[in-house]
């Protein structure tokens, strides 16, 4: 009677304790047990903030004064007003003279991200002619293809790296109006025999440094003047 008593003591008790571990592990339809929740999670973001996505950057600052004017020069010939407004100086702006003898009682200055679009109708004041001494009034459009990049600069016969190349009858102030200034002249000797070089052209870039980067003050125009 004992032994019969114990015996079903034991069976109870084993039946309890398969009845507890299935509860901690349950079974998926198949009979297999089910993943535990923590194998079914999502993974956590990685912690380093990368969402993947490109930002815009600030234009790199110019090191020197070849490097800023090779960018300059490129953005004149694309007519590339975002990058060239990058580089005007943030104090002085930039000045615009269509002879290398600068009038700075008529020459236009634009400051940082002043520069109006070519779509501007707005007739400006830029100086006098050489020779007849008529105004130059012109859109910011015409002034540009007229003396900013009227020939293709960009291959100039030869640079002059801080020195001015064009000879002509205009005294030369770049340096005065802007001292310890650097000068970048890209210029052509002359394009047509008959003239015998009188119909030389420059574009001269005035670069000015500024809490180690360089910056441009001016845009000259330089050619053969009366």
């Amino acid at each position: 009677m004992q032994k019969g008593i114990a015996f079903l003591l034991l069976i109870l008790l084993l039946s309890a304790c398969s009845s507890t571990a299935n509860q901690g592990n349950p079974t998926a339809g198949d009979g297999t047990a089910a993943p535990s929740p923590s194998s079914t999670s999502p993974a956590e973001p990685s912690p380093s903030g990368d969402s993947g996505t490109n930002q815009p950057t600030a234009p790199i600052p110019a090191a020197t004064p070849e490097e800023a004017a090779a960018a300059i020069l490129l953005a004149l010939k694309q007519s590339d007003m975002t990058t060239l407004n990058a580089y005007i100086h943030p104090d002085k702006g930039l000045l615009f003279s269509p002879y290398a003898h600068i009038d700075t009682n008529s020459a236009k200055v634009f400051q940082a991200d002043g520069l109006p679009p070519f779509t501007d109708s707005t007739v400006y004041n830029w100086g006098a002619y050489d020779g007849s001494g008529e105004p130059i009034s012109l859109t910011f459009k015409q002034y540009y293809e007229k003396f900013v990049y009227d020939k293709d600069f960009l291959a100039s016969e030869s640079v002059g790296a801080d020195e001015i190349k064009g000879e002509g009858n205009t005294l030369v102030n770049i340096k005065e109006v802007f001292p310890g200034s650097v000068v970048m002249d890209y210029y052509f000797s002359g394009f047509d025999e008959q003239y015998a070089g009188m119909d030389w052209e420059s574009l001269i870039l005035v670069l000015e440094e500024l809490n180690g980067a360089w910056y441009l003050s001016a845009i000259v125009h330089s050619q053969w003047t009366i």
